[in-house]
C-alpha cells in the first residue's frame, strides 16, 4: 500500500469514527429524560438526518442532498407511526435499531446495484419494513419489559411526563393535518366571502 493510500484509509477511518460518535451522541440526546417533548422530537429529527446521511449513498442527489435527506426523514415518520398504530411502543434503543436496520437495507441494495430510481425504492422499502418484520417487532414489543413499559408510559402520559417517541411523531402528524384543515377551511371561507361581495368595477 502506498503512503497516499495509507493516509486516505486512515482519514476515512477517523471520519467514520467521528461520524459514529456524533450519531451516538445525537441518539442519546433524543432518548434522554428530563427534556421537553418538543425538544426530544427536534433532537430525534436531527438524529434521523445524521443516520440518513451516514447509511445511504447520496452521490446521485448532488446539490439536492439536504433536501432529499429531509424528504426521506419525513417518509421515515410513516414507519414510526406504523409502529405506533400497531401498538408497538418500542423504547428508544429498539426504535433506533429498527430505523437503522431499515436504512441499512436500503444502503445494502444501493451497494448491490439494485436501486435504479431511488425515491420509489426508498418509499417501498420503508412502507414494507413493518409488515416484513412484524413477527419480530411484535415479539419485541410484547416482551415483559416493553409490555410493562407501555403501561408505565401511558401512566406517565396521564401524569404529564414524557411520551414515547412513536406517540410524539404520530401526534405531530395529526396536528399537522389538523392545522392544514384549519388553514384550508379559512381559505375557503375567505373565497366565499370574496365571491359574495359585489364587484365595483
Amino acid at each position: 500500500m502506498s503512503m497516499q493510500g495509507f493516509l486516505e484509509d486512515r482519514d476515512d477511518r477517523l471520519a467514520g469514527a467521528r461520524s459514529l460518535a456524533q450519531r451516538d451522541s445525537a441518539a442519546r440526546a433524543w432518548m434522554a429524560s428530563g427534556v421537553s417533548d418538543a425538544a426530544r422530537l427536534l433532537r430525534f429529527d436531527g438524529w434521523v438526518r445524521l443516520e440518513l446521511a451516514a447509511r445511504i449513498d447520496w452521490a446521485w442527489a448532488g446539490e439536492q442532498k439536504a433536501r432529499r435527506i429531509e424528504q426521506c426523514r419525513i417518509e421515515l415518520e410513516g414507519l414510526v407511526v406504523a409502529f405506533q398504530r400497531r401498538g408497538w411502543l418500542l423504547d428508544g434503543r429498539r426504535l433506533a435499531r429498527h430505523i437503522t436496520d431499515a436504512l441499512d437495507d436500503v444502503g445494502a441494495a444501493q451497494k448491490a446495484g439494485r436501486v435504479r430510481d431511488f425515491w420509489p425504492f426508498f418509499r417501498s422499502a420503508i412502507h414494507r419494513y413493518a409488515g416484513l418484520n412484524a413477527e419480530e417487532i411484535q415479539a419485541e414489543a410484547m416482551s415483559a419489559g416493553t409490555h410493562v413499559g407501555q403501561i408505565f408510559e401511558r401512566l406517565q402520559k396521564q401524569a404529564g411526563k414524557a411520551q414515547a417517541m412513536p406517540e410524539l411523531v404520530a401526534q405531530r402528524q395529526r396536528e399537522t393535518l389538523s392545522q392544514q384543515l384549519t388553514r384550508q377551511r379559512a381559505q375557503e371561507a375567505r373565497q366565499k366571502a370574496d365571491a359574495a361581495q359585489p364587484q365595483l368595477f
